[in-house]
């Protein structure tokens, strides 16, 4: 915003102007405040757990698979120094040659869910496509935000119906 416009906006009596460049999917993905309808719909960035294994591509099996069962988990997301989603671990690669690399067994290019995703539209495409385990979340870069089992989401869902009943 340049330095005049941000000056209209201090005379119309706004107090703190922020020039969010990113855009609103962003401000979305960030967990920033929402209006309109989009306050009352919950999103699956508001509910994805941040608390999940991870491992960087040189990790050895065996050391992440250690790792991911402390964790009381079954699956590990390949990321970079970013948290940029690159690949991930279920049980069978985990259960594999500890000396191999993750970059070597992991799964490429997982499918992720935007933040800004409802759990309806999540668990609609789950169904869909008959998945059963934990989806990954991701901001539009990539970046691991967490992950979401069909379970805790169809579970929070059936909750936040049976409060609105």
């Amino acid at each position: 915003m340049s330095p005049r416009a941000a000056w209209r906006l201090e005379t119309l009596g706004f107090e703190h102007v922020i020039d969010y460049v990113p855009g609103k999917q962003a401000w979305y993905e960030e967990n920033e405040p929402r209006e309109g309808t989009a306050v009352d719909e919950t999103w699956i960035g508001d509910v994805a757990d941040a608390e999940v294994p991870t491992c960087g591509l040189t990790e050895r099996i065996g050391t992440v698979r250690a790792r991911v069962r402390a964790a009381a988990s079954e699956t590990c997301v390949v990321v970079n120094p970013e948290r940029i989603v690159l690949g991930l671990l279920r049980k069978s690669e985990l259960d594999g040659d500890p000396q191999a690399t993750a970059e070597a067994v992991m799964r490429r290019g997982p499918k992720t869910f935007r933040p800004s995703v409802t759990l309806q539209e999540l668990l609609k495409s789950m169904r869909d496509n008959n998945i059963q385990t934990n989806s990954l979340v991701t901001t539009l870069e990539g970046r691991l935000v967490g992950v979401i089992s069909r379970a805790d989401a169809e579970a929070t869902l059936a909750h936040e119906q049976s409060e609105s009943a």
